[in-house]
């Protein structure tokens, strides 16, 4: 799961990881995560009160109320359209300043214009995603969504010449341009970061010769959204391999899909999930040097181009990017080396309590517990989040409330045909956020809601308390406001569970979170982290050694209660992240940061909050490691990685405790 990395231009989208979630590898696009629950009525009038939500049924059935209003971003298409042909003409101004911008007044003017013309492209944006996400099926729409990416693609062709020469300007030529035009202040922090990597900025024909390599480095915005040519062949790849058939629970023969595998794999039917398992991980084998291939052009293309700016490895290239120091990453892999003990102790508890002789791959995603979901609608649920989340405040609240009203028309509430999945918030400055939801009446999907809401206030805040330049905030930490707030949902639902039953479940839903969340995101990100290393050595990365590493991963986090399955170490292939580049160990460093956080709020109170909320307002107004450090978690350090293991052995007591109870 890629967070929309129109962030970093103003157009601020969170795509949800929930909590539980195993995100990376299980989704069929990063960025399509959480469906949810709640009820969207059939009609206004007759509708059982409490029935279930239908993803069949078709918008127009669904009460407006429930539905998204665009209009405070254009009153309609038309104004879309008169908005899209004013950008042309501030594009052809824009371009006029090419040249010019050694002069402080020419600099000033062409930022003035640009930051305005990005603005506005980026309501074009807003407007034609969610149009088009709400209306899947609808040529208008589309062709809305189409013209507004072709209108941001226009603008960073158009204004990619500022970069440059702001690069070419030496310190002195900057000092004397603030001097000379004071208004340009408010552009210093765009300035500072456009020159920030500036001694890896090469000649000019050695720069056209990495633009034609397509350089990712050195977008505005990250080209990590962008797939390589090695992330197209291997999508292609997936798509293209025949997986065989299986036998379902009622011994139905059944095609196995890379979508359906996510729901055979957690099967409570143990042959079913061996099957499901078997039969990719054993086909994946088969085409191992045709995925091994792809994979291995990916990395030594990252190596290339790190090495072509000077950057000694390709990890340093990809952190320095969003300034993050590698030492970050360092710390994480190595603290949860440190704190492999709780994870070994969830896979004994699950192996006792599922009674079986061996604990194998396929038994990690089946529930080990039983299942008590709590039905919530989405009016139960606009009741419970302000309570779980009142540790943050009433003025967090009051907005909370606001965005939950559907009145208010911050949310797209229920699923329908033709509506995208997923869930996301996305919102640009000056306006309130959007929440996409798929709301069913399940308890993950409050969840959901609460994670969404957690974007939307970051952005809310941010965007509340930062000029517009500074308004964006980093990928790095998207995810943290997001989490915060499920720990604290969570926190409150194990609380007011109303049986032991429901303790537990919720309970093991919190382990799962953590596993899959920080330490199975860790394990991607180590081999991430072997398999560049090796290529900058030389190593050849053929199939054979990405499957020995990555098996020697999974036996060192999984401990002596897992066995290996022959085939295990075929998992790496079918993981898109890995060509991401340096971007999944994010989710682990969110989770502990958001987990540390939350409980650093609920301990130490109303400065400990007020801390934790001037990070949210901060948008970019700092680099992403300060804003977290202001907040209380510096995670050069193992303490807040350490204290989600802690968590997660903790967690694990309560649950052995109950389930020793339930045997008595």
């Amino acid at each position: 799961m890629r967070l929309s990395s129109l962030v970093a231009i103003g157009l601020l989208i969170g795509c949800s990881l929930p909590m539980g979630c195993e995100c990376p590898n299980t989704s069929p696009k990063p960025s399509a995560i959480a469906s949810a629950s709640s009820s969207p009525p059939p009609s206004s009038t007759d509708r059982p009160k409490g029935s279930p939500p239908d993803a069949t049924m078709e918008r127009s059935q669904i009460p407006d109320t429930y539905k998204w209003k665009l209009e405070p971003i254009f009153a309609d298409d038309a104004a879309f359209e008169a908005s899209l042909s004013a950008m042309t003409k501030d594009r052809a101004m824009l371009a006029s300043y090419q040249g010019k911008l050694s002069k402080p007044s020419e600099l000033l003017a062409c930022l003035e214009l640009y930051f305005q013309t990005r603005l506005q492209t980026n309501k074009l944006t807003l407007y034609g995603n969610l149009r088009f996400d709400s209306h899947q099926k609808d040529t208008q729409a589309q062709a809305l969504h189409e013209k507004s990416l072709d209108a941001m693609n226009a603008l960073m062709a158009a204004a990619s010449f500022i970069r440059q020469e702001i690069l070419a300007l030496d310190d002195a030529a900057v000092a004397k341009a603030y001097a000379a035009e004071p208004g340009l202040s408010k552009y210093k922090p765009y300035v500072d970061e456009v020159r920030r990597r500036r001694a890896h900025v090469l000649g000019a024909e050695a720069e056209k010769v990495l633009t034609l390599a397509e350089d990712n480095l050195w977008a505005e915005i990250d080209l990590n959204e962008l797939p390589s040519d090695h992330e197209k062949t291997f999508k292609g790849l997936l798509a293209d391999i025949p997986l065989p058939k299986i036998h379902d629970e009622t011994n139905q023969e059944v095609q196995l899909t890379l979508s359906s595998f996510v729901k055979y794999r957690g099967s409570s039917d143990r042959r079913v999930r061996k099957e499901a398992v078997d039969a990719l991980f054993g086909t994946l084998h088969q085409y191992r040097h045709a995925l091994a291939g792809t994979l291995s052009g990916q990395i030594r293309r990252n190596v290339f181009l790190a090495r072509a700016r000077g950057y000694n490895t390709a990890l340093e290239a990809y952190l320095h990017k969003d300034d993050i120091d590698p030492a970050v990453y360092k710390n994480l892999v190595s603290t949860i080396h440190a704190n492999l003990a709780p994870l070994h102790r969830y896979m004994a508890l699950r192996k006792r309590t599922m009674g079986v002789d061996e604990l194998r791959i396929y038994d990690l995603y089946t529930p080990m517990v039983e299942t008590v979901k709590t039905q919530f609608t989405y009016e139960q649920a606009r009741d419970v989040l302000p309570k779980a989340l009142a540790p943050l405040g009433e003025d967090y609240l009051s907005v909370l409330r606001q965005g939950l009203d559907p009145g208010n028309g911050w949310i797209d509430v229920y699923p329908h045909r033709d509506k995208d999945s997923g869930a996301f918030s996305a919102s640009v400055f000056g306006l309130h956020p959007y929440v996409k939801m798929n709301y069913f009446n399940d308890v993950d999907d409050m969840s959901t809601l609460a994670h969404e809401f957690g974007h939307a206030l970051h952005s809310h805040l941010s965007m509340n308390n930062q000029p517009y330049v500074t308004a964006s905030y980093s990928m790095f930490n998207a995810e943290i406001a997001s989490t915060f707030n499920e720990k604290l949902l969570s926190d409150y639902l194990i609380e007011n569970a109303k049986s032991d039953a429901e303790r537990l479940y919720l309970l093991n839903e919190l382990v799962e979170t953590i596993r899959t969340t920080i330490y199975r995101q860790t394990l991607f990100a180590e081999f991430e982290w072997l398999i560049h290393t090796a290529a900058e050595k030389g190593t050849p990365l053929t199939a054979e050694f990405f499957a020995k590493t990555y098996e020697s991963l999974i036996r060192s986090y999984y401990g002596e209660h897992f066995t290996l399955g022959k085939d295990d170490g075929m998992e790496w292939a079918y993981i898109p992240h890995f060509y991401y580049k340096y971007y999944v160990f994010t989710y682990a460093t969110g989770l502990s940061s958001g987990i540390a956080l939350a409980q650093r709020v609920l301990s130490e109170g109303e400065q400990a909050r007020n801390a934790y909320l001037g990070m949210l307002k901060g948008g970019s107004s700092k680099p992403p490691l300060d804003l977290l450090r202001d907040a209380g978690v510096d995670l050069s350090k193992p303490d807040a990685i350490a204290g989600a293991a802690k968590l997660l052995d903790d967690t694990l007591a309560k649950m052995e405790k109950i389930l020793a109870a339930q045997k008595k």
